[in-house]
């Protein structure tokens, strides 16, 4: 499909991930203060990729405000990848690291959970096909380019991919701060995928009923609850260091 994106980052990250990048467009304040990153500027020239210059109202219609504080934008190939790909792409895994994300609308979540997925080593993230916010332009940018090195893939019904991954052997594990058992009690030497509820809500009941283990994360303050993608985060790293751990030993 085709993906408005902006921002140096994201689309240096376009660029460099192999997708297809077909139009570049700076505004005309950026190109004449001369404020294109050098970095950036070489890709476009060894890449032979065409920029042009427009002016704000031009930046404003075809991407957004941010975009226009940006200054540069592009046009991109973004290639959805499909649930049955992922897992014959992970068969075999022992350490597989899926998420599942139960109703995230917020892009500014899931941009930061692509990027945190990213870093963290995550195999895939997992998405219902309503109910949630899918790959935008703001997703792009606030993943700063992860979603073009990262599996985002869409589901039909979560319950039913929930038990799938059981099927596979996969440990199904739901986060909530209503468990009494934390994340740092738990040993994820095991294939794992971490389940993340919506802004709100959290887990839905379907959802909550379909994991083998609810975990939550300790907290010290008079706020009860965190931010998703802080959720996932402090999930993510916690996973990512137990398994660092075990390498090294």
């Amino acid at each position: 499909m085709e993906l408005k994106i902006y921002g140096t980052n994201t689309i240096k990250e376009a660029i460099n991930s192999g997708n297809l990048v077909s139009d570049i467009f700076i505004s005309e304040k950026k190109h004449k203060n001369g404020h294109i990153d050098n970095a950036l500027f070489r890709l476009i020239k060894e890449h032979e990729l065409n920029m042009t210059v427009k002016n704000e109202q031009f930046f404003m219609k075809e991407f957004g405000s941010e975009a226009l504080i940006k200054g540069i934008a592009a046009v991109a190939d973004y290639n959805e990848i499909f649930f049955e790909d992922v897992i014959a792409k992970n068969t075999g895994k022992a350490d597989v690291f899926y998420v599942i994300l139960d109703d995230i609308n917020d892009p500014q979540n899931l941009g930061s959970i692509i990027r945190t997925a990213n870093c963290a080593g995550t195999d895939c993230i997992i998405l219902p096909k309503s109910n949630s916010v899918f790959i935008t332009s703001a997703v792009a940018n606030v993943s700063q380019g992860a979603v073009f090195y990262s599996d985002v893939v869409r589901v039909p019904n979560i319950a039913r991919t929930i038990e799938n991954l059981k099927a596979l052997g996969i440990w199904v594990i739901g986060l909530s701060g209503e468990a009494e058992e934390d994340i740092y009690s738990f040993k994820f030497d095991i294939p794992v995928a971490i389940v993340v509820g919506s802004e709100g809500k959290g887990l839905r009941r379907l959802t909550q009923e379909r994991c083998e283990k609810i975990l939550s994360i300790p907290m010290a303050g008079s706020i009860t609850s965190l931010n998703a993608s802080v959720s996932f985060a402090v999930s993510a790293y916690e996973i990512f260091r137990q398994r660092s751990v075990l390498k090294k030993t």
